[in-house]
């Protein structure tokens, strides 16, 4: 049993890139986007294309929901777009994360790297 445990974990080792971004980063996002761009139309039917939507919208309704938040406490709100909702379109997001540093990407998590997105596109000006 140990010999199985061992070559399997072995084999493990040698399935998954020694540089894949952990799961939940900036970086694991856009490597996964980047996989379903390259898939050009058919990428529509791959189960990832949902799941990558899904975790989308969950980092902007997040940050949306903080800002709204911000704004009936009275406290400073982290970026400033003209209308409630902020307009970020998916290629417009994808573009803006291959902007980052890898680096930098790696250490983010995807909600802070749609945080950092919005903050460039809409500064405030104070």
């Amino acid at each position: 049993m140990l010999r199985l445990t061992a070559f399997g974990a072995v084999a493990l080792a040698f399935a998954a890139p020694a540089h894949a971004a952990a799961p939940g980063t900036a970086e694991h996002f856009l490597g996964r986007a980047e996989r379903l761009l390259d898939k050009g139309p058919l990428a529509l039917f791959d189960p990832d294309y949902k799941r990558l939507q899904r975790e989308g919208e969950a980092a902007g309704t997040s940050i949306r929901l903080e800002r709204e938040a911000a704004e009936r406490a009275g406290r400073p709100i982290l970026y400033c777009s003209p209308r409630p909702r902020a307009e970020l379109g998916n290629m417009e997001f994808i573009r803006a994360l291959r902007q980052i540093p890898a680096a930098q990407r790696e250490r983010m998590s995807l909600r802070s790297a749609m945080l950092l997105v919005l903050q460039r596109k809409y500064p405030c000006r104070r």
